[in-house]
């Protein structure tokens, strides 16, 4: 009776949804390497690293209308690199969409810091197809730290969770 019902409850009645994703996952991802990887890895490629190294997203940021020596910028990395991770993460998810580094790490993101000329009261805007966070001409880390916080506290993205 225990195997019949365990039986039932982990294969027969998910059988149409398994089925389900079994199809898409495999119109995705049909090859037979999948099969030289382990469950750690696949989720990996799926779903991104957890790791997450800012001071090298700093290194490989592009800027548009800003210069990595102006002010904004600066208080910009101050302000980030002193945050927790799970700001980090915030952060990141606000920027890309994803709290999770792609598969190739932190170098491969393709992140970017634009200017955005609007009065210094409003908040940090992104444009998660872009990689991009747009940023107003903060004149203080301050302002800066206290904007960006707002902004990546209070986002909910597509509200997928």
């Amino acid at each position: 009776y225990v195997q019949l019902y365990v039986d039932f409850l982990l294969n027969k009645s998910i059988q149409k949804q398994f089925a389900a994703f079994y199809h898409g996952f495999h119109s995705v991802c049909s090859s037979d390497a999948l099969m030289l990887l382990r469950p750690e890895e696949v989720e990996m490629l799926v779903c991104g690293s957890p790791e997450l190294d800012i001071s090298i997203l700093q290194k490989t940021t592009q800027y548009e209308g800003y210069s990595k020596t102006d002010a904004t910028v600066r208080f910009f990395w101050d302000v980030v690199l002193a945050f927790p991770l799970e700001l980090q993460k915030k952060l990141l998810h606000f920027t890309t969409g994803s709290d999770r580094v792609p598969v190739g790490g932190t170098s491969n993101l393709s992140f970017r810091i634009s200017r955005m000329d609007v009065k210094t009261d409003w908040l940090p805007v992104s444009h998660t197809c872009f990689n991009r966070i747009c940023l107003p001409p903060y004149r203080s880390r301050k302002e800066l730290k206290e904007k960006l916080t707002i902004a990546i506290s209070n986002s909910e993205g597509f509200g997928l969770e």
